[in-house]
Order: C-alpha cells, then sequence, then structure tokens
C-alpha cells in the first residue's frame, strides 16, 4: 500500500512538472514582444515540417519495398539496378503505357507484354470539339503501323484507348464556350472510329490552365461520357489531370466531380520541374513541398477512391543549361530540352543521385557551357510504382512506350514483382 502511494506522489508530481513546463512553453510563445505575424509564422513552419514528416514517412515505406541501396549524399553515384528491382512480392495492377503514333513503331514485345491498357495518341482536338481530320495523326490512324498495333496488343490481351488532346489555350477557350455543343460534337465524331477500330475506350487530356473555365470542363466531361457510353456500354473513359489538381479548389480540373465520370484518372506526375534550378522532372518528394509524387498521392487519396487513380511517371527527363555543375543550379534558359531515357543513356554520362527528391541525374561541361540533365531510371521508377501500391492505387502508368529504347528494366519497374493484370481486348 505504502509503495502505490508512493507511486502514486511521483506520478502527480511528474504531471505536475510537465504542466508547469507546457505553461512556461505557452508564455514564451505569447509573450509580448511576438508579433500575432510571428506566432502564425511559427505555427506555419510547424505544420509544414509535420506535413514534411509524414510525406518523407511515405517515401521510406516505398523505398523498403525496393531492393536497391539508396545514397543519402547528393552527388553520390545512382544506385545500379538491381535483379530483382523489388525486395518481395507486389500485387497484381494496372499499366497504361501511352503509345504515340510517332512511336508506335518502335515499340517491343516486351510493351506489349507489360502493359494492361494502351492509349493510342493521338488525334488533335479543334475549337469546335471535333477532331482535326488531317495532319500526321488522322493518317496514321488507318495506316499499316496503327493496324500492325491493334493485333499485336489483342494478341497480348491490351486493352486499346483513343486519346483525344489539346493544350492550347485558343483552342480551349471556344471549345469550353459551348461546352454541351462541343461534347455532342466530338461524341458524334469519335463514335464510328470507336466502331471501326475496336477501341475499348477513350483518353481525354484537355490540358487547361484557368479556373475559370473548371465549370465549363465539367459540363463537357458530363456531356460527353453521356453521349459516348449511350452509343457503346461498356465503355471505358480515362481523364489525365495535373499532380497538384487535387490540392486546388479553384483550378482546372474539378477533381471531386469530374472522378466519378471516368473510369479512371491518369495522373500526370511528371513536368514538376522549377524552371529557376535544374530539378526533377518527376520528385518522389518535395523537401520544399512544393509539387511531388508523394504530395499527389496525400492530395488525390482524400477527395478520390484510390480504385480509380493512375499514377504516371515518365520516361524521359529534362536537359537544362546551367551558371554552374552544382547538383540544382540556376539554369540559363527557362525551357529546358526535354531528352527521352534511350537517348539519355546513349549520352553514357555518369548517373548521380539526389536524395531529396530520390531521383538521378547527369552533369556535363562541354564547350565552355554546362548542363544537368534530370530524369528517371528504373530505380526512381519502382520507388512510385512502390508509393502508388502501397497507396492502393490501381496501378501505374507512362508516358511514353518506345522512349525507354532497349531497356527492359524500365517496364519492370512499372510492373512490379509480377505481371500486370490483363484485361482482355474489349471493345465497345
Amino acid at each position: 500500500m505504502a509503495r502505490r502511494r508512493s507511486r502514486r506522489l511521483l506520478l502527480i508530481a511528474c504531471l505536475l512538472a510537465l504542466a508547469v513546463a507546457g505553461g512556461v512553453v505557452a508564455l514564451r510563445a505569447l509573450r509580448p514582444g511576438l508579433t500575432p505575424a510571428e506566432i502564425a509564422a511559427q505555427r506555419a513552419e510547424a505544420a509544414r515540417l509535420r506535413v514534411l514528416a509524414h510525406q518523407r514517412a511515405l517515401a521510406r515505406a516505398a523505398a523498403s519495398l525496393v531492393a536497391a541501396e539508396l545514397p543519402h549524399r547528393v552527388g553520390a553515384p545512382a544506385p545500379a539496378t538491381p535483379d530483382p528491382l523489388f525486395t518481395g512480392s507486389t500485387r497484381p495492377h494496372l499499366v497504361l503505357g501511352f503509345a504515340p503514333y510517332w512511336l508506335i513503331d518502335q515499340l517491343s514485345p516486351a510493351d506489349y507484354a507489360d502493359t494492361s491498357i494502351l492509349s493510342w495518341y493521338g488525334l488533335s482536338l479543334s475549337g469546335s470539339g471535333a477532331p482535326i481530320e488531317s495532319g500526321p495523326a488522322w493518317t496514321a490512324l488507318g495506316g499499316p503501323s496503327f493496324a500492325q498495333f491493334r493485333t499485336r496488343a489483342a494478341a497480348a490481351h491490351d486493352r486499346v484507348l483513343l486519346s483525344v488532346a489539346t493544350a492550347d489555350p485558343a483552342v480551349i477557350a471556344p471549345l469550353l464556350a459551348t461546352p454541351t455543343a462541343s461534347a455532342t460534337r466530338l461524341a458524334a465524331a469519335l463514335s464510328p472510329l470507336i466502331t471501326a477500330d475496336g477501341f475499348s475506350g477513350v483518353d481525354v487530356d484537355v490540358e487547361g490552365r484557368s479556373g475559370a473555365q473548371r465549370a465549363a470542363f465539367l459540363r463537357f466531361c458530363r456531356v460527353l461520357g453521356a453521349r459516348l457510353r449511350s452509343a457503346h456500354p461498356g465503355l471505358e473513359l480515362v481523364l489525365d489531370t495535373f499532380p497538384q489538381s487535387a490540392g486546388e479548389t479553384h483550378g482546372f480540373f474539378d477533381v471531386p466531380a469530374l472522378a466519378p465520370l471516368f473510369s479512371q484518372l491518369f495522373v500526370m506526375g511528371y513536368d514538376m520541374y522549377d524552371p529557376a534550378v535544374a530539378s526533377a522532372n518527376a520528385p518522389l518528394l518535395s523537401p520544399t513541398l512544393g509539387f511531388s509524387d508523394t504530395q499527389a498521392l496525400v492530395d488525390y487519396g482524400k477527395v478520390v477512391d484510390p480504385a480509380k487513380l493512375i499514377l504516371g511517371e515518365p520516361f524521359y527527363g529534362y536537359r537544362f543549361r546551367t551558371a554552374s555543375t552544382a547538383p540544382h543550379a540556376r539554369v540559363l534558359s527557362a525551357d529546358p530540352v526535354a531528352e527521352d531515357y534511350a537517348q539519355i543513356v546513349a549520352a553514357r554520362r555518369r548517373a548521380l543521385w539526389d536524395p531529396g527528391s530520390l531521383t538521378p541525374y547527369t552533369v556535363e561541361v562541354a564547350g565552355g557551357q554546362r548542363a544537368e540533365t534530370w530524369f528517371d531510371d528504373p530505380v526512381s521508377l519502382a520507388l512510385k510504382t512502390a508509393l502508388a501500391l502501397r497507396a492502393h492505387w490501381a496501378g501505374v502508368g507512362v508516358w511514353a512506350l518506345g522512349a525507354e529504347g532497349d531497356a527492359p528494366a524500365m517496364l519492370a519497374a512499372l510492373d512490379g514483382s509480377g505481371p500486370p493484370i490483363k484485361l482482355g481486348p474489349g471493345g465497345a
């Protein structure tokens, strides 16, 4: 009894001491010399650090599924690609690969075997909503390369989507000025193509930037989906969205409202580089809490069923002209040059590692000019796949098949430890 009483007294004393200490901290935080703005800044910084800690925990969990030993020092040699890439079994998932019409002749048997869905890219939209029925893409749709592509996709039990696209503000403005008429016109133009070429669905890649068009684009998608599915029951519809879109309340994409209209959302987890400095195209993590795949994972997970989400990964990077060879050097041009993974490998530059973004980069000095190329390799792609799978997303995807060249490990990074889910050719 005496010992229990003594322990209770000790516990009470400890609690009182903690309460007093907490009060001192609170008083210090509210001392007269600290302005409301300073208090708000301290609270914002504390919140930022909590979010960063959470995102780092997600990145560590993803890294535990990848067999590579990741360097902790900036500029250390990038890790070699292990075989196998993953530490254990990963769950079966979808792999969606974009197949641009100018690359389909370069697709290997592995490109078909290691994907579930192929999106043929693509027809350009006009301001009226109808696809442009001229030019190389329109010609390619009826050509021998497309016919061979469809045959090989069917043999691999892949479904094929028809991608329609525009990122031109001069096209998007009239397109969404009359969204119902534009969507109706587009559905009428696509319907015979879907039937004639046996497409399983449609991929919508309208990359608007104006929040003022948010409601009109939602209306456009609602009408387009209703018209197409009325003519082709069971048609798959995929929407391409920006990585930051789920975290925006006034951006172009109203993600919570759009998600129920589509079979999947393809989250374009790339083109997130900082235009002021040489930086990662698709950072898994951002120490400054800018755009990153982890941030997209958190934001989308709050508003969309993960079973509808596909994380897009890049088979390309960017080459920046820089003022020095230091990591994240200041750039000398705001327009970096895109380079396919096959081009980057062919240059035979030594790959270095950035632990902040968990991506590789290279440095070069030639003719008095300096450059850094930031890109993704099998290890960094495997980390992204692991991240998406741990969050129970439907799967991953890539822009673009054929850009990897002779590098089957790039496709293996998308598949995980086993083959992708095969849905069968389908057809609407």
